[in-house]
């Protein structure tokens, strides 16, 4: 089973969770929850300067290093 990542924050989202989202021109985009749809689908937020986005990513990064 394939893994994929957030479009959103950029967290894994496990198989058999998740929102995936087709735009009109195709484009798939999948999240890990309704927090991300909402925040990028209707309210059109920058995942770059939502703080709660970074501090996932530093938790993803440093569990990457390990």
């Amino acid at each position: 089973m394939r893994i994929y990542t957030c479009a959103f924050c950029g967290r894994p989202i496990p198989p058999g969770t998740g929102i995936m989202y087709v735009r009109a021109d195709g484009t798939v985009l999948r999240f890990c929850s309704r927090k991300c749809f909402v925040s990028l689908v209707k309210y059109g937020r920058d995942p770059r300067r939502q703080a709660w986005v970074r501090k996932e990513s530093r938790k993803a990064k440093a569990k990457s290093q390990k």
